[in-house]
């Protein structure tokens, strides 16, 4: 097994974690922005964390600024439709957990627990997105769909941040909103394990090993 119970391997898994973890927030953002603009839509504004290099990265990139609510967030683009807004989201997801998962079942073979670490924090990338680019995700398609049906409201509730569209889901009021929101959260799990299924999880399938020192 990869960890074999021995701390060190323990210790070479986290090293390769948390460092990626951090990496992976500007990718991960840039990643957004490059899925806006490679399907016709313009970036105004992408808010980094100086923590995470939004400060160096402001230096090279006139729309990104450093700080923000968030971590990371694409808070300024105009989407070239919604297959255009769909591409800004899923982008770094779509790039980052097949890619992730691929390695992760090298390292695992290969018995390197630093590079599994690291891998696995771009495996995971759909995980930690649940309630947030896949809710949004989700919520293109089924707020279109209401939209057409003579819901006028229904955009109000895109958004990649959960808790602020039940704000506007509880401002709005009436059950269609509520039943869309959910609909919407169920179906962004989906998408998630969906692409968590296709990128072909994160273990050898054989369960074989490499055996370290």
């Amino acid at each position: 097994m990869l960890l074999a119970g021995r701390p060190r391997r323990l210790v070479a898994l986290l090293a390769g974690f948390l460092p990626a973890l951090w990496l992976l927030v500007p990718v991960h953002e840039l990643l957004h922005a490059a899925g806006c603009a490679l399907t016709g839509g313009a970036v105004s504004r992408l808010e980094i964390e100086p923590l995470f290099g939004g400060a160096l990265l402001a230096r090279v990139f006139p729309w990104i600024v450093a700080g923000g609510e968030y971590a990371g967030r694409l808070s300024g683009f105009a989407p070239a439709g919604d297959l255009s807004y769909l591409a800004a989201v899923l982008l770094p997801h779509l790039a980052l957990a097949p890619a992730g998962a691929a390695l992760c079942r090298a390292a695992a073979r290969r018995g390197r627990p630093a590079l599994w670490g690291a891998s696995f924090a771009a495996a995971a990338q759909p995980l930690a997105s649940l309630f947030g680019d896949f809710y949004e995700a989700a919520a293109i398609p089924l707020t279109a769909a209401a939209q057409r049906l003579g819901a006028a409201w229904a955009p109000a509730l895109r958004g990649d941040d959960v808790q602020l569209v039940w704000r506007r889901v509880a401002a709005l009021g009436g059950p269609g909103p509520a039943v869309l929101f959910f609909a919407a959260a169920l179906g962004g799990i989906g998408l998630a394990l969906a692409l968590l299924r296709v990128s072909g999880g994160v273990a050898c399938r054989d369960g074989g090993a490499a055996e370290l020192p």
